[in-house]
C-alpha cells in the first residue's frame, strides 16, 4: 500500500463544535489538524467480513479467491452498500421506500433508500445524493456510530467530533482510519472493529446481534469472537499486572522522509498508566541530529512528552514527527494497537501476535508481570523495533507526575 495513514490529533478534534448538525458534504473545520502516519494492510479484516457474508468485494479471481480492490477510493454509494450489508439489512433494503434523490443508479437505490429512511444518511442537497463522490473518513465514521445506536441528533456526538468519539469507544485507533485519503480498506477495517463493539443500549456486541438475527452463521461468528476475546483478555492481563520496571529500547529507521528515531530508558508501568524516563535521539534526513533526556507519560488521557529543548528543533517539529510515526504508542503499551493485530497464539505464558506487517511477542513471568516483549514492524518502508526487559518487580519506585505536566506535548489520546 503506497500511501500514508493520517493520524488523529485528539486535542484539536475534541474542540469540534456541539452546535447545529453539519452537512456530511461539509469539509472538516480548519481547527481539526491531521498528521500522516504509515498505512496498514487490512486484507485480514476484509477476509473476516467476507467469510461472515458481510462484504462481497468485486467477484473472484481465476483461482476462486475474492477480489477486494481495497486500494480503491470509497464512494458514498459503496459506503452505503457496505453499511447495509454489515447490518444484515440487504433483504429489507429491497422493500425500502424511495427518496428524493434523482442521481442514483438502480443498484444503489435500495441501500441509500433504507439508510435515508432510517435517518442514518443524508444527501448532498435535497434531491442529489452524489453517489460517486468520495466518502470521507468523517462521513463513514458518523455512519458507523449511527449504526451502533449513537445519535448526533440526540447529542451522543456531533458530526465534527465523530472521529474523536469513535476513537474514545474503540472504533478507530492511531493506526486506523485515513483522514486524507479514505479508501475501501479503511471502511473494511472500521466495519471489522465495529463487530467487537456493543451498540448503545444493547446487551451483546454487534456480531452477536447479527447471529441472533440469523444474518451470520453462529459457528463462523464463534471463531471470530474467540480470537477477539483472546486479544481483549491479553490486553486486560497486561493492564492489571502488578507494577514493574523495565528497560526499553525502541527504534524507527528510515521513515518515508529518511528520518530516524531511537528511544531508550526505564519504564515504570502500572497497567493503566506508565512513565518512561530516558533518552530520545532524532536524526533528520537533512543531516541534523540531537539527543535529549525526556519523560514520556501514558494515562487515561493519552501519551504525552516533556517539552523538547534540543538545539535546532521546535516542540511542534518533534511532536509532529512522533505523531507521524506513532512510535510512542508502540513503546508505551505492552500490547500493540488492536487494529495492528491480525492473529494471536498462546503457548503457556507467552503470547505471539501476528501483526499486519510484522510480529510481536509478550511473555509473562510466574507472578503475572510482563517479563519480556518484542515488536518488529514494517510500515510504509519504515522499520520499527521495540524491546523491553523487566528488571524490577519488588520495591518499584512510585509513579509520579512531574511538575509542569500541563506544559507537556500531547502526542496521542490513544494510550
Amino acid at each position: 500500500m503506497k500511501r500514508l495513514l493520517a493520524g488523529l490529533c485528539a486535542a484539536s478534534l475534541m474542540t469540534g463544535s456541539a452546535a447545529a448538525v453539519v452537512s456530511e458534504m461539509t469539509p472538516p473545520p480548519e481547527e481539526v489538524q491531521t498528521q500522516e502516519q504509515p498505512t496498514v494492510d487490512y486484507t485480514a479484516s476484509a477476509d473476516i467480513l467476507y467469510e461472515l457474508g458481510l462484504f462481497q468485494g468485486d467477484g473472484v479471481d481465476s483461482s476462486g479467491q475474492p477480489i477486494y480492490e481495497l486500494e480503491n477510493p470509497c464512494t458514498r454509494a459503496e459506503a452505503s452498500v457496505m453499511l447495509v450489508r454489515l447490518l444484515g439489512l440487504e433483504d429489507e433494503a429491497e422493500q425500502a421506500a424511495g427518496t428524493p434523490f434523482t442521481d442514483l443508479q438502480d443498484w444503489q437505490k435500495p441501500y441509500v433508500n433504507l439508510l435515508y429512511h432510517r435517518g442514518m444518511i443524508r444527501g448532498a442537497s435535497y434531491d442529489k445524493f452524489e453517489p460517486e463522490s468520495p466518502c470521507t473518513a468523517q462521513m463513514y465514521t458518523a455512519l458507523m456510530l449511527r449504526a451502533l445506536g449513537y445519535s448526533d441528533q440526540k447529542s451522543d456526538f456531533t458530526y465534527d467530533s465523530a472521529l474523536a468519539f469513535a476513537q474514545k469507544i474503540g472504533l478507530i485507533d492511531n493506526f486506523s482510519c485515513d483522514l486524507n485519503d479514505f479508501r475501501r480498506d479503511d471502511a473494511a477495517q472500521m466495519s471489522r472493529m465495529a463487530l467487537e463493539l456493543t451498540p448503545k443500549g444493547a446487551q451483546t456486541d454487534l456480531l452477536g446481534q447479527l447471529v441472533e438475527q440469523g444474518v451470520v452463521d453462529e459457528d463462523k461468528a464463534a471463531a471470530v469472537r474467540a480470537e477477539s476475546q483472546q486479544i481483549a483478555a491479553l490486553s486486560t492481563r497486561a493492564e492489571t499486572a502488578p507494577s514493574y520496571e523495565a528497560e526499553v529500547f525502541a527504534a524507527l529507521i528510515d521513515d518515508p522522509d529518511g528520518n530516524s528515531i531511537s528511544l531508550h530508558g526505564t519504564l515504570v508501568d502500572e497497567g493503566k498508566r506508565a512513565r518512561l524516563d530516558g533518552m530520545l535521539s532524532v536524526a533528520l534526513a537533512d543531516g541534523r541530529s540531537a539527543s535529549q533526556q525526556v519523560i514520556v507519560l501514558r494515562d487515561s488521557g493519552g501519551i504525552s512528552l516533556s517539552p523538547w529543548k534540543g538545539t535546532g528543533y521546535r516542540d511542534d517539529q518533534v511532536a509532529a514527527l512522533l505523531r507521524e510515526t506513532s512510535l510512542l504508542s508502540l513503546v508505551m503499551s505492552a500490547v500493540p494497537a488492536r487494529s495492528l493485530i491480525s492473529q494471536l497464539s498462546q503457548r503457556g505464558d507467552t503470547y505471539t501476535m501476528t501483526l499486519s506487517d510484522g510480529s510481536a511477542q509478550l511473555k509473562f513471568d510466574a507472578g503475572g508481570v510482563p517479563q519480556e516483549r518484542t515488536l518488529s514492524l514494517a510500515l510504509h518502508g519504515a522499520m520499527y523495533s521495540v524491546t523491553a526487559q523487566t528488571v524490577r518487580t519488588e520495591d518499584v519506585r512510585p509513579f509520579d507526575v512531574p511538575d509542569g505536566y500541563s506544559s507537556y506535548i500531547k502526542i496521542s489520546n490513544t494510550p
